[in-house]
C-alpha cells in the first residue's frame, strides 16, 4: 500500500493501491454516491461522505483511519470509525509486501464492531491481500477475505480500475446462505492534481453476515465518487 491517499483502500471504497512508495502525512475527503464495502451498501444505497488520514514512516511503518457516515438496519445515520496500522517492505525493486490490522467501530451500533488482520503483496499497478476476522461484523463468524486490485493507466489523467474479492466463512456461528460470496467492480478513475473522480460498476453476492437489508440481496449498481487529497 503505497501513498497516504491510497491507504484509504482499506476503507469501504474504490480507491486502489498501485505500487510501493512512501509518503509522510496525507488526508482525503470524498463524496460517494453509495458506500459500497465488498459489494454491499453500508449507506442503504444513499450518498455519503468520508474523511480519511494516513501516515507512512520511511522505515515502512504505516497507520491511518477514516470517518464515514453509514446507515445499517436502522434508518438513521451513524459514524463508522476505521483505523489501521501495519508494516510494508520490499521483496525486490518490482514487488512489495505488507501486513497489519484494521479495527472498525460503529458509533450507534457498537455490537457490529470487528477486527481484521491482513497481509498482501503488491506490484507497480496491482495488489492482492488476504484478510482474517475472528468475529466479522460482530456475527460470531470467523471469515477470510481475499481480494485482487489493479489500476492500469490509459492516459496521463485516466486509468482503468478493477477489483475482485471473495468472502469465505471458515468457522464460528452458523449463518444461512452460501459459505463463499463474491464481489467485484470495474471502472474509470480520472485524476488531476489533488482531485480525483471515479465511476464504477460494483456488484456483490448475498451474505446474511452484513447488518444491512441490502446485504441479503444480490444487486449491482453504478457508483460515482469525487475526492480531494491534501
Amino acid at each position: 500500500m503505497p501513498t497516504a491517499g491510497s491507504r484509504a483502500a482499506l476503507c469501504p471504497s474504490l480507491f486502489l493501491v498501485c505500487g510501493m512508495a512512501f509518503a509522510q502525512v496525507g488526508g482525503n475527503i470524498a463524496f460517494l454516491s453509495d458506500d459500497r464495502y465488498r459489494g454491499i451498501s453500508l449507506s442503504q444505497e444513499k450518498p455519503t461522505l468520508r474523511l480519511s488520514a494516513a501516515y507512512d514512516h520511511e522505515d515502512g511503518w504505516f497507520g491511518g483511519g477514516s470517518l464515514t457516515e453509514v446507515m445499517l438496519y436502522r434508518p438513521r445515520w451513524q459514524v463508522q470509525v476505521l483505523g489501521y496500522a501495519g508494516y510494508a517492505g520490499r521483496l525486490s525493486d518490482r514487488f512489495g509486501w505488507e501486513a497489519g490490522a484494521t479495527v472498525v467501530h460503529f458509533g450507534a451500533d457498537s455490537h457490529y464492531d470487528y477486527l481484521e488482520a491482513f497481509g498482501g503483496l503488491s506490484g507497480e499497478r496491482w495488489n492482492t491481500r488476504l484478510h482474517y476476522s475472528p468475529d466479522y461484523f460482530g456475527s460470531d463468524v470467523r471469515t477470510a477475505y481475499a481480494e485482487f486490485n489493479v489500476g492500469l493507466p490509459i492516459s496521463p489523467l485516466v486509468r482503468v480500475t478493477a477489483h475482485a474479492g471473495a468472502l469465505m466463512r471458515i468457522g464460528g456461528a452458523p449463518v444461512e446462505g452460501r459459505r463463499v460470496t463474491f464481489d467485484g467492480s470495474l471502472g474509470l478513475a480520472m485524476a488531476r492534481d489533488a482531485w480525483e473522480a471515479q465511476i464504477a460498476w460494483v456488484a456483490g453476492g448475498r451474505s446474511a453476515i452484513y447488518p444491512t437489508a441490502y446485504g441479503r440481496a444480490s444487486q449491482g449498481t453504478l457508483m460515482l465518487s469525487a475526492s480531494l487529497s491534501f
